[in-house]
């Protein structure tokens, strides 16, 4: 009983203190903003990619635990919900919005979930504290969702598996 105990109190500790810290990421993010502003060559575009996949690589952890505010969040079809956070400037955690293309991400909240429970209560523009973890992408590191190479940097949406939202008041 003890062992399971420790073993319960380590995971804990080790998911809170492996978190991606939020202050990093954004940093990385708003550095390859700046620096996409600055142009609209596709190659630059490309490059400037692939130099913020190598940084986020040096974060070394999928999980998350941030504050944000709602920036969308409706239905899907009967028996989902889709939500996306705003983390910091233009830069977005959330899920697939539509079924079809979550098929083998699985990121969408089914409705007899507890975390469907807590965002019944959320509206657009609330405080939150959620967490997760991010999908892995061999182009971006963390799977970005943007459909175009400027969209990727200039208003990155990173596509993550929710684990708990918390409303801050």
């Amino acid at each position: 009983m003890i062992r399971l105990f420790v073993l319960i109190i380590l995971f804990c500790y080790s998911t809170v203190a492996f978190a991606i810290d939020k202050e990093k990421f954004c940093k990385i993010i708003k550095k390859y903003q700046d620096k996409s502003f600055e142009t609209s060559n596709g190659l630059k575009l490309q490059q400037l990619r692939r130099k913020r996949k190598k940084d986020l690589s040096s974060l070394k952890s999928k999980a998350f635990e941030w504050k944000g505010k709602i920036a969308a969040i409706d239905s899907v079809g009967s028996e989902y919900a889709y939500v996306s956070v705003r983390i910091c400037e233009d830069t977005y955690v959330k899920t697939w919005n539509n079924e079809f293309s979550d098929m083998t991400s699985k990121t969408l909240i089914h409705i007899d979930s507890k975390m469907f429970d807590q965002l019944i209560e959320f509206s657009e523009g609330d405080e939150v504290k959620c967490s997760g973890t991010f999908s892995s992408s061999k182009e971006d590191y963390f799977l970005e969702t943007s459909m175009t190479e400027k969209g990727s940097l200039l208003e990155p949406e990173f596509l993550v598996k929710f684990s708990s939202f918390e409303k801050v008041n």
